[in-house]
């Protein structure tokens, strides 16, 4: 049995009768995915701002990066790589569309994330002087929501609801 399939088999287990009546499965499905991949991605730019970069700004000879800008770098390639094998393999398996154009249409939605979430970033961290991970959670919040539209009327577009 593969990886996609025992993934999916432990999220199923959990979809219980009262949550079909409020969602259908491919839904909760993605919710699953993207809580597994927000622990993840999370637990990478903790590790990154913490102790990869100690808390402090990294100098890269020709600019210096905020830690936390820096943080969200180690992240982001993380979230992406894990994200969009949860969603093809899991969420949005039915998909009629070929991997390569999925990975494309995954990527180029992620930029857009990327940047709406650096936004994000600056305002909540450096404006609003907020803790950079509290921060990462909300702006995680955020962009999954666009991420979810994305996904089912662009990336996967297609797909059937199970």
């Amino acid at each position: 049995m593969s990886v996609a399939k025992l993934i999916t088999r432990f999220i199923d287990r959990f979809y219980v009768k009262p949550l079909g009546a409020l969602m259908p499965l491919q839904t909760f499905r993605y919710i699953a995915c993207g809580g597994i991949n927000w622990v993840v991605t999370t637990l990478c730019f903790w590790a990154a701002f913490n102790f990869l970069l100690a808390k402090q700004n990294l100098d890269l000879g020709f600019m210096i990066v905020a830690s936390h800008t820096a943080a969200l770098g180690v992240a982001w390639p993380v979230s992406i790589v894990l994200g969009f094998w949860m969603q093809k393999n899991i969420s949005f398996k039915s998909s009629p569309l070929r991997g390569g154009t999925q990975l494309l249409r995954y990527f180029l939605s992620n930029v857009v994330a990327a940047i709406i979430a650096w936004g994000l970033e600056k305002l909540l961290v450096e404006r609003c002087h907020i803790f950079p991970t509290v921060a990462f959670t909300l702006i995680y919040l955020t962009t999954a929501l666009l991420g979810f539209a994305a996904n089912k009327h662009f990336t996967f577009r297609g797909a059937e609801k199970e």
